[in-house]
């Protein structure tokens, strides 16, 4: 082969059974030859050893760094590192959990029947209890006009959530004990 400033821009040289593989391939008599046909054996080698895994890091060698010294290191794009994490006695907002407040002493989880629910109360899956109502329900039957058949207790919460009950419906609610 020919010295590489013999050859002009660059141009690939390559050996005479690779120029025979790639005619036999251009004819469809066998596959094209592979990408590593064309280079030379150290550069598959350097393409081999550079997509090699990083070898691991292990806890040992680490060794925590002053806040000196990671005021003197600096990322690529020339700025330094961000502060150290400084303690907050409060959780930020985007990381606080929506909690029930049980509000003053002296309340407490009880079982009640759904006409017993009052305004205050606190119902899980609904929330705090803005209003109760008793409404009727009327149903067509025997093809008669509408008439009354039960009541129901109608619970709105805070968010917008209503539900109905039956008044002998056992609810969860919290409240100030009696």
């Amino acid at each position: 082969m020919a010295d590489k400033q013999d050859r002009p821009g660059g141009i690939l040289e390559i050996s005479p059974a690779v120029a025979k593989d790639m005619e036999k391939a251009k004819a469809g008599k066998i596959p094209s030859p592979p990408i590593e046909a064309f280079m030379s054996d150290s550069m598959v080698s350097q393409i081999e050893a550079a997509a090699a895994p990083p070898a691991p890091v292990h806890a040992e060698t680490l060794r925590p760094i002053t806040r000196g010294e990671a005021n003197l290191k600096t990322t690529f794009d020339g700025q330094s590192l961000p502060n150290m994490p400084a303690p907050r006695r409060v959780i930020p907002p985007p990381f606080q959990r929506p909690s029930v407040s049980g509000g003053k002493h002296g309340k407490s989880w009880q079982n009640v029947r759904a006409d017993q629910v009052r305004k205050g109360d606190i119902i899980p899956e609904i929330g705090l209890v803005l209003d109760v109502s008793e409404r009727l329900v009327r149903e067509t039957i025997a093809e008669v006009d509408e008439v009354p058949t039960r009541v129901v207790f109608k619970v709105t919460g805070a968010g917008g959530i209503e539900q109905s009950f039956a008044p002998d419906a056992a609810l969860r609610v919290f409240r100030k004990g009696v």
